[in-house]
């Protein structure tokens, strides 16, 4: 038996997720990315190293993560 539940979650990972200034990621693929980067700078920050990122990676990362909150929000 097939439950609403499920269809509305095989829906939301189907769709497509536009990041202003960036490009369009379907629901999985955006969550995925995001997570990753939180990783990553997490990774960085254990062992100390705080170079190499700027302003750019940060906007990169805020504007995947808003996109991702209003998409979730709206759902």
């Amino acid at each position: 038996m097939i439950k609403l539940k499920d269809i509305l979650k095989e829906k939301k990972k189907d769709d497509l997720i536009y990041v202003p200034g960036l490009a369009r990621y379907d629901y999985k693929g955006l969550k995925r990315n995001v997570e990753n980067k939180i990783k990553d700078l997490t990774r960085r920050n254990k062992k100390g190293d705080h170079s190499g990122l700027g302003k750019n990676q940060f906007s990169v990362l805020a504007a995947m993560w808003e996109a991702l909150s209003d998409y979730e929000e709206n759902q």
